[in-house]
């Protein structure tokens, strides 16, 4: 008996001990590997930049981190995203086939999917639920884990940005009483950029968006509807917070956004506020490699007449001051704090 006591406190001192996974985010050019120190409070063991063209050096900074375990996060471009609406009495091969008549690429995906809302089209109509949908192609996925396995790590399992930028949002910059804030989280990337926008820590809505079009960086006056945007105060109650630690502010800009983006950012809202017309949109945070572009930042929130911010990770986590204070870490950042905990 006495020694089958000890082998649990050994099995227990042990799992205290294991080192917690390495999270590699892979982007369309880079990769980014984040691990964090096995302590109470988030601190940064490592974290190695690296090109996806770079074997060798993909190789040699896996080897760096402690263990082999990993989690790894695929890059939006291998992500699909989209709102349904649909009954209650339909069932997954239904759901399946409408998202297929949106893009035939669903076919070939696994698929998750979330209610974010009831609606009901008019009077005596049987009411539907919102679905947001995401799906990734299972061959995509297996041959990110097999590009890690075969430089000798061991991948326990395989996420996607929108859900580690929402986890580093929900632990690092949501405090109590923030349910009653409606956030726009907006990646940027070069191509693949994503928007989310969350009830306290709940998503409700997410659009991938095409950043191909050049902001105009002529400085003119504001837009009309900046002035607009003032007239919600009166419908919307806007919730004046102390900013979080590790937001930072942006400045209003009168630079304007036009032609497909603005018409993409306009859409995504429209879409959130006819589904939750009580909740505006009470500020927008940026991350993602694009972020660190400060003037496009502020021509976006200035053009929705919305607070804007900048996302640094490494405000919360012990040692990341000197290294990945870039926005572009906020996804790896999310997979960290998300996981490690799980490992202990």
């Amino acid at each position: 008996m006495p020694s089958e006591v000890s082998m649990g406190k050994l099995h227990w001192l042990t799992r205290r001990m294991s080192a917690p996974p390495t999270c590699v985010h892979f982007d369309r050019d880079t990769v980014r590997m984040m691990q964090m120190s096995n302590r109470s409070k988030p601190s940064l063991h490592m974290a190695l930049e690296v090109s996806r063209h770079d074997e060798i050096g993909m190789k040699e900074a896996l080897n760096s981190f402690k263990g082999k375990d990993c989690i790894i996060s695929i890059p939006s471009s291998d992500v699909f995203v989209q709102h349904i609406r649909v009954y209650n009495s339909e069932d997954e091969i239904e759901i399946k086939s409408k998202l297929i008549q949106q893009s035939p690429e669903w076919e070939h995906c696994e698929i998750r999917h979330i209610c974010v809302a009831i609606t009901c089209v008019g009077t005596g109509d049987a009411p539907k639920q919102e679905l947001l949908c995401i799906g990734v192609k299972g061959q995509v996925a297996q041959g990110y884990v097999e590009e890690l396995e075969a430089k000798g790590a061991r991948v326990l399992s395989v996420t996607v940005p929108l859900h580690a930028s929402l986890r580093v949002f929900d632990k690092l910059y949501r405090r109590d009483g923030d349910e009653k804030i409606t956030s726009m989280l907006i990646d940027l990337d070069e191509q693949d950029s994503f928007i989310i926008v969350a009830h306290g820590s709940n998503c409700v809505f997410a659009r991938q968006l095409s950043l191909n079009s050049k902001i105009n960086k002529s400085t003119c006056r504001a837009p009309a509807y900046i002035e607009e945007s003032k007239k919600l105060e009166a419908e919307f109650e806007r919730r004046k917070e102390q900013v979080p630690r590790g937001l930072y502010e942006m400045m209003p800009s009168n630079t304007l956004i036009g032609g497909p983006l603005e018409k993409q950012l306009r859409s995504c809202l429209q879409h959130h506020d006819a589904l939750f017309p009580q909740r505006a949109v009470d500020r927008i945070i940026f991350s993602g490699p694009a972020a660190g572009d400060t003037d496009t930042c502020a021509a976006i929130a200035s053009n929705l007449g919305v607070s804007g911010y900048i996302a640094d990770p490494s405000a919360w986590i012990d040692g990341a001051e000197a290294c990945v204070i870039d926005p572009s870490w906020t996804t790896a950042a999310g997979m960290c704090l998300n996981f490690s905990r799980e490992a202990v």
